[in-house]
């Protein structure tokens, strides 16, 4: 089953798609759910911006790595930055984390896919990868030998 949802909120357009191979599809509905939730869409108006709405969602839903995730995807949609500017926005709506576990996550995101990241280590700075649609993509069959494997050849 696979469901794609696709939000615009004052000129913040996001699309977001979710997988599973599971039948009866409760482990994708409570995920989809839980995102729905984190990104204020079930919140009144009333509140006084997304921030109020954020700051119950981020510390409550899912694991470290999924709060920090959506909220990379609702604050740093369309913009590079740093480990520390997303920590210090992150403490401003949820618990406060350390720079080292903020590091750890983005570095995995990196290899998951996730996030870009350019600079050096000292100046490393991280961005949400643009989605490009799986027909668009050539279907290439390479496959990547690691440099130990390459000395044993």
């Amino acid at each position: 089953m696979r469901i794609r949802i696709e939000i615009e909120d004052g000129g913040l357009k996001s699309s977001h798609e979710f997988e599973s191979q599971n039948r009866g599809g409760e482990a994708l509905r409570d995920k989809i759910i839980g995102f729905l939730s984190a990104s204020g869409i079930f919140e009144d108006k009333v509140e006084s911006g997304p921030s109020a709405a954020s700051a119950r969602d981020y510390g409550s839903i899912g694991t470290l790595m999924d709060r920090l995730e959506s909220f990379i995807k609702f604050e740093f949609s369309n913009t590079w930055f740093t480990t520390q500017e997303l920590r210090e926005r992150y403490e401003t709506v949820a618990d406060d984390i350390k720079l080292s576990t903020v590091s750890t996550y983005l570095s995995r995101m990196n290899r998951d896919g996730l996030l870009d990241k350019r600079g050096n280590r000292n100046n490393r700075q991280y961005r949400l990868m643009e989605m490009v649609e799986p027909e668009m993509v050539p279907n290439h069959n390479y496959q990547r030998q690691s440099s130990y494997e390459k000395r044993r050849a």
